[in-house]
């Protein structure tokens, strides 16, 4: 099985507003077959259709925010409207945060959340295919927001950080993984790191594929940084 993800948006917390580009996000593929969509923020729906031609079954929503949710109350009930009923995994304390603010307009519909998707508040491994699995890491940001491990049996294949401040601790977790996928920008602060800090760390690790997403349009792309473009793909290699 071929694995890849695809890059469908680089953009912060206001570029799909100001600039018409799509929130951050990614996709990621088995033998070509979107499985998974990273996020859901502005934009990205139409991002995954022009780039993939679908929207997967399976959302991994990093955090609350709207350039990372902002899509998942409309997503849900197109899905369920095709017969579809898509399965939703967060954190624990960002599903509190999906069920009580972002999702609470489905309400007006007068049906169960879970009449629109299976919504997966995930303390553990969670299987995707074929012995792949997903655990999701605790980052550093103003409210609870998650990275995480894609995992082929005990074998990282993939890790990717979402919004998260610089933290070596945080980053030795992800770096256990041969292609890393991180969120910088020009300036640092306290919920998303820097191009100079991420330059520095990842000079150790010249193994390592590393991508930078998260950074805003193309003109803010890192030059210095092998950035993450829409459309990208990264091979993953093929599962034993």
């Amino acid at each position: 099985m071929e694995l890849s993800v695809c890059c469908l948006g680089t953009g912060r917390g206001a570029t799909a507003v100001w600039e018409g580009e799509p929130s951050s996000a990614v996709a990621l593929l088995f033998d070509g077959r979107p499985v998974l969509l990273v996020d859901v923020g502005f934009g990205v729906v139409r991002a995954c259709r022009h780039w993939l031609g679908t929207v997967p079954d399976t959302i991994l929503v990093t955090h609350n925010h709207s350039d990372h949710a902002a899509e998942l109350p409309v997503v849900l009930p197109l899905a369920a409207a095709a017969g579809r009923r898509p399965r939703v995994i967060a954190a624990p304390a960002v599903v509190e945060r999906l069920q009580r603010h972002r999702l609470h307009e489905l309400r007006s519909t007068g049906r169960p959340l879970a009449d629109f998707c299976e919504l997966v508040a995930a303390d553990g491994p969670v299987t995707l295919a074929d012995g792949l699995t997903i655990t999701l890491l605790r980052a550093r940001h103003s409210e609870p927001s998650c990275g995480f491990m894609l995992w082929d049996g005990d074998r990282p294949l993939l890790a990717y950080g979402g919004d998260s401040a610089f933290s070596t601790a945080y980053y030795a977790r992800l770096f256990e993984a041969p292609t890393v996928i991180l969120d910088a920008r020009a300036t640092g602060n306290a919920e998303h790191a820097g191009f100079g800090a991420v330059a520095a760390y990842i000079a150790a690790y010249p193994d390592t594929v590393v991508r930078i997403t998260g950074y805003g349009t193309r003109a803010q792309a890192p030059a210095g940084l092998a950035a993450f473009a829409p459309g990208d793909r990264l091979s993953l290699g093929a599962e034993p």
